[in-house]
């Protein structure tokens, strides 16, 4: 993520002000503990103390040494003065603003993240609220800022089940083939056209910008996402930080606003210098919260924590038929290191089941487990001091993997910046070829076949995961070299490329850019996003293809929305966020983005989400209602209601095939979504039975419990759970969804020879 500035006036303990950009992009950070706030009366004034210690880590490729040099501000009035300093001397309070130096050679500050030096502050404030730190400058450098909670939870206690439970259901999510996302609700390859938004990260509580400007334009969550919708967006990626999400009280959001008349909505929404195509019309979204006349975003203030809103936040954009990216912001949110990988995994199992019981979110959702794990010097090997980049993704998917099998797993490059290597930016660095990696003999650089690459390949949910590198012009990666033309498609290529065209291991993964943007302002970045564009469709000005090492790359997400973007800046402008940068639009419209006017159907959908009147279709065996909640009780076996006088018809699916030698050898998650096409609504408990020659044994069932064990041709049971009552409504509707894991001599021959409901043979669908 590149640099931020956050322009929230409200008092809160977060990195606020109008004009300070926050650098996450930087090459340091400091995080800031803050203590109890006490006062103190000093010539019959009352003046206030807080603590303050401050973490510094250095995220360059080489040492500060000592001595060095900080300064610390924060909004005015600023600092009255300091009482007592740690781990620095020559301390001082200039108009407001806290200074000192490091001058111990143990403050040195070491690459990568190797070490971080903490520095103690006693400040005093004369102001009737304590001033909240905004900016820290290190060396004239300034440095990503980041306010930690004083208390964050540690994640609920879920375990994930194992493979063996794991469904896939039918229509539910996300799989790939040949290098293609593949919606399961449709069955149809999908493009992701998506951008940035954050806020959840940046202790804002919500997504950013809510509070600027005075109309519904920029303050209305509901409008500002029918413009999304309306620009041709089909996708969000949320950047998020555990600390925030779950240690933060949720901060309010509700203002009030001024409605925008349709004609002025439509003149916001049409690009000037492109003709509105006949017949086009803005299309409403499928759902809209309800609101107070006069007051916009009221509806984000109904929760009682951050969490509970982020949910929320995701539930209404794939409600209204929007992807959804979830990201984990390693730079502003170091809970990996600091707490450890247990409590990480536990934070997003947390996430991954209240999303498997949300019958929306459970169809959008996509995990984008660690945003640019090089910013803290991890790889894809295992070092000293920090885990390896390969086994942490494997590891967050075998715990996500079976509570949402039909998500999608977004994995970014790491450390593969050295000199001419393939990378040149945090969140790239995918090569493992032996023919690249050999030109780089020097530098050492990290290479994912071993430890992430071949392993995967074994794996459940191998056609589960996306590549999705993060790619930059020369004013973020500082680098002009290999950033245009030839050479960068070269590059481009040797670093991810060649993974959706020839792949790994005889697969094919398909490619989506997790971030990419630029103000459009230097040269050398529009030459560079001129040639990315070209790189990305596989297209050269005359038509022939850039090169023959990779297929076009077709989904995407612009950094950012946010007009408080520092290196970037948004697709809205500051200050008020509520006019739109043409000039990025019209460029996302050469990769494939269809604003409104254009005509072209809108790319949002919202297809694949449960009949309203249907209950949620669990995504494991029996998740819990909630993240807080506890398993659901087995079922109890019971008499069979009288057979079914009408017919039934069902459908069958199967997951990715593994290879378990004591019991298959092969085996996979069947999934079965049945329904009921007559006049009678058929109550439980009803029976089921399956029939199939071709299975060598059938266990883990769920939604369903096994009564009668595979025999060779058959296996019975009963579904008993009262919202598996199956009402009629005719073909497609009011399906219910069982499932169990199977296995079989050959990894084709899964799909049942018939299933029964009340010794009722079913029809297939």
């Amino acid at each position: 993520m590149p640099s931020v500035k956050s322009e929230n006036n409200q008092p809160i303990q977060s990195t606020q002000s109008t004009d300070t950009p926050q650098f996450v992009h930087a090459t340091c950070a400091v995080f800031l503990d803050n203590s109890t706030i006490f006062t103190a009366e000093s010539n019959g004034a009352t003046v206030l103390y807080r603590g303050v210690s401050a973490t510094v880590i250095n995220y360059a490729s080489h040492s500060i040494p000592v001595p060095w040099s900080f300064q610390l501000s924060s909004n005015s009035p600023g600092y009255s003065g300091i009482e007592q300093a740690f781990n620095f001397a020559d301390s001082r309070v200039t108009d407001g603003t806290v200074s000192g130096t490091a001058t111990a050679k143990f403050l040195t500050l070491l690459p990568k993240a190797a070490n971080n030096i903490t520095i103690g502050l006693l400040l005093q404030a004369d102001a009737a609220a304590f001033p909240v730190p905004q900016a820290f400058k290190l060396n004239d450098h300034s440095c990503s800022v980041v306010v930690l909670p004083s208390n964050v939870p540690p994640p609920v206690d879920i375990i994930s089940p194992s493979f063996q439970e794991v469904q896939a259901e039918a229509g539910t999510g996300f799989t790939t083939l040949k290098g293609r996302i593949i919606d399961r609700t449709s069955g149809e390859p999908i493009s992701l056209r998506g951008f940035n938004w954050f806020g959840f990260d940046n202790a804002q509580t919500c997504v950013d910008g809510l509070w600027a400007g005075s109309t519904a334009l920029s303050r209305d969550l509901a409008t500002v996402m029918r413009t999304q919708q309306a620009l041709g967006f089909n996708a969000v990626r949320l950047l998020t930080s555990f600390a925030s999400v779950f240690g933060l009280p949720p901060l309010s959001q509700s203002r009030e606003c001024a409605s925008v008349t349709p004609s002025d909505y439509q003149a916001y929404l049409t690009d000037p210098s492109t003709p509105v195509a006949e017949g086009a019309t803005i299309p409403d979204l499928a759902y809209t919260p309800p609101a107070t006349e006069g007051i916009c975003s009221d509806y984000l203030d109904a929760f009682s924590s951050s969490f509970e809103r982020y949910m929320f936040v995701i539930n209404l954009f794939a409600r209204n038929g929007f992807y959804v990216v979830l990201d984990n912001q390693l730079n502003t949110d170091p809970t990996l290191i600091t707490e450890g990988q247990d409590a990480w995994l536990g934070y997003w199992r947390q996430i991954a089941t209240a999303v498997a019981a949300d019958e929306y979110a459970v169809n959008k959702v996509i995990i984008d487990g660690l945003n640019e794990p090089d910013s803290y010097g991890i790889r894809w090997e295992p070092t000293a001091t920090r885990p390896g980049y390969g086994a942490l993704m494997l590891s967050l998917m075998d715990a996500v993997y079976p509570i949402l099998p039909g998500a999608l797993f977004f994995i970014e490059g790491s450390d593969q910046d050295c000199g001419a290597a393939p990378a040149s930016n945090w969140g790239d660095g995918f090569a493992s070829q032996p023919e690249v990696l050999s030109q780089f003999p020097t530098c050492g650089i990290s290479n994912p076949g071993p430890v992430f690459f071949q392993p995967l390949l074994s794996t459940p949910y191998l056609s589960q995961v996306v590549i999705s590198p993060h790619v930059y012009g020369p004013s973020i990666s500082q680098t002009t070299k290999n950033a245009a033309g030839q050479a960068l498609w070269t590059r481009l290529s040797q670093s991810f490329g060649y993974l959706n065209k020839v792949g790994f291991g005889g697969h094919v993964f398909p490619i989506a850019i997790g971030e990419f943007g630029t103000y459009f302002a230097e040269q050398a970045d529009q030459t560079m996003f001129a040639d990315l564009a070209k790189y990305m469709l596989n297209k050269k000005d005359d038509g022939s293809p850039v090169d023959d090492l990779h297929n076009p790359i077709t989904s995407f997400f612009w950094f950012a929305w946010n007009a408080n973007s520092g290196d970037t800046g948004g697709l809205v402008n500051s200050p008020n966020w509520d006019s739109i940068v043409w000039q990025k639009i019209e460029y996302l419209q050469r990769l494939g983005l269809a604003p409104w006017y254009t005509g072209e159907p809108p790319s949002t959908s919202v297809a694949g989400a449960a009949t309203p009147s249907t209950p949620p279709v669990p995504s494991g065996p029996n998740p819990p209602s909630s993240p807080s909640s506890g398993p659901a009780s087995p079922a109890t076996p019971s008499t069979p209601s009288p057979p079914m006088q009408t017919p039934c018809i069902v459908a069958a699916s199967f997951t990715s095939v593994w290879q378990d030698p004591n019991n298959g050898p092969y085996m996979t998650a069947v999934s079965l979504i049945i329904t009921n096409i007559g006049s009678q609504t058929l109550p439980v408990p009803w029976s089921l039975t399956i029939s199939s020659t071709a299975y060598t044994n059938v266990q883990y069932s769920w939604n369903w419990e096994i009564t009668s064990g595979y025999d060779g041709r058959t296996v019975s049971g009963v579904a008993n759970q009262e919202w598996l009552a199956m009402v009629p409504g005719g073909k497609g509707r009011n399906g219910v969804n069982l499932g169990y894991v199977a296995g079989s001599s050959q990894s084709t021959t899964f799909i049942p020879d018939s299933i029964s409901v009340n010794s009722q043979k079913c029809e297939w669908a």
